[in-house]
């Protein structure tokens, strides 16, 4: 398999966590920093993207350009929920406390770490890109001190959640979450940009909606870019958002 990702550690992170991200994603591997300037493991990785741990932060480096680890806007979505406001996603899933979520196309993170806000339960997300779940991983482990607990919640696995979805059991998980990526780019965080390099484009096929259906207990929730066009394909009806919003969701019931 060839290589993905290049994890190494500057002076304040931990080898271990290196060691830890290669042995669990393929694709990933170590280098050991060994007094190296950055600039020259940068260089030497060439075109692969080499991901650098500290203790508190983690950033990564794709072709020259660094997107620190982080969730995005998902802590903002958190602290909003703190003080009273629902979030779109919890509102059209109607999660619960100790409700159990697969979020099938995992990202960056943001919706599995939502869920995990709402059921206070363990979320198990699925992604694909080796590149997208290690720094996914890492942006989940540094989150601030009143997010670690949310974020120890969310468990990250490589894989196609085609594939996943058609192994798991019948009514495994309560909900299942399904953010395929959209067909035209919108507006948005640079943290998008490395999602939109790095993801699965391959657009969500009826199949793929039925084995979720499957595996969940109440339904699946599936995000489209408004006014919905995909949804509309899947058999959905996109539920009302407030004008001007770019994303519209439909629930499909278990079956």
């Amino acid at each position: 398999m060839p290589t993905e990702l290049i994890v190494t550690c500057a002076p304040s992170g931990d080898p271990a966590e290196a060691d830890e991200l290669a042995a669990r994603f393929h694709g990933v591997i170590a280098v050991l920093r060994a007094e190296r300037p950055l600039h020259a493991i940068v260089a030497a990785a060439g075109a692969t993207p080499v991901l650098v741990l500290g203790s508190a932060r983690a950033d990564l480096y794709v072709q020259g350009r660094p997107f620190r680890a982080t969730v995005g806007m998902a802590f903002l979505r958190l602290v909003r929920a703190v003080k009273g406001e629902i979030d779109p996603l919890v509102r059209d899933a109607r999660l619960q406390a100790g409700e159990t979520v697969l979020d099938a196309t995992l990202g960056l993170g943001g919706d599995a770490l939502v869920a995990a806000q709402a059921t206070g339960a363990r979320v198990l997300g699925i992604e694909k890109s080796a590149l997208l779940a290690a720094f996914t991983v890492c942006s989940l482990r540094r989150l601030p001190p009143h997010g670690e607990a949310l974020g120890r919640l969310v468990e990250v696995i490589q894989g196609d959640h085609r594939a996943v979805l058609s192994q798991l059991p019948d009514r495994s998980f309560d909900v299942v979450l399904l953010d395929p990526m959209f067909d035209k780019p919108s507006a948005a965080e640079p943290l998008f940009d490395l999602v939109r390099q790095n993801a699965d484009h391959a657009p969500l096929e009826r199949d793929t909606l039925a084995q979720a259906q499957r595996v969940a207990r109440r339904g699946v929730l599936v995000k489209d870019a408004a006014p919905g066009h995909a949804l509309v394909r899947l058999g959905l009806t996109p539920r009302p958002q407030r004008r001007g919003k770019p994303i519209v969701f439909a629930w499909a019931k278990a079956r």
